[in-house]
């Protein structure tokens, strides 16, 4: 649980930041709600998708592990 919440936050922190850079060099105002729900989104979205490509990459004793 502590990892999904790390990982959402970041993905908000990353997607202001770009939302920010990217807001005067295409002319338009960076809208922070827009981002914020972006992050939320993507950073859930990772937070279930990384779990399974690194357990599928070694053999542990994962749930998500096909290796055994």
């Amino acid at each position: 649980m502590g990892r999904t919440i790390v990982t959402i936050f970041w993905s908000i922190l990353y997607s202001m930041i770009i939302s920010f850079i990217a807001g005067p060099l295409t002319k338009n105002s960076g809208n922070m709600t827009e981002a914020v729900i972006f992050g939320v989104v993507f950073g859930i979205l990772f937070s279930l998708i990384i779990p399974t490509i690194t357990a599928h990459s070694h053999k542990d004793d994962s749930k998500f592990s096909s290796l055994k």
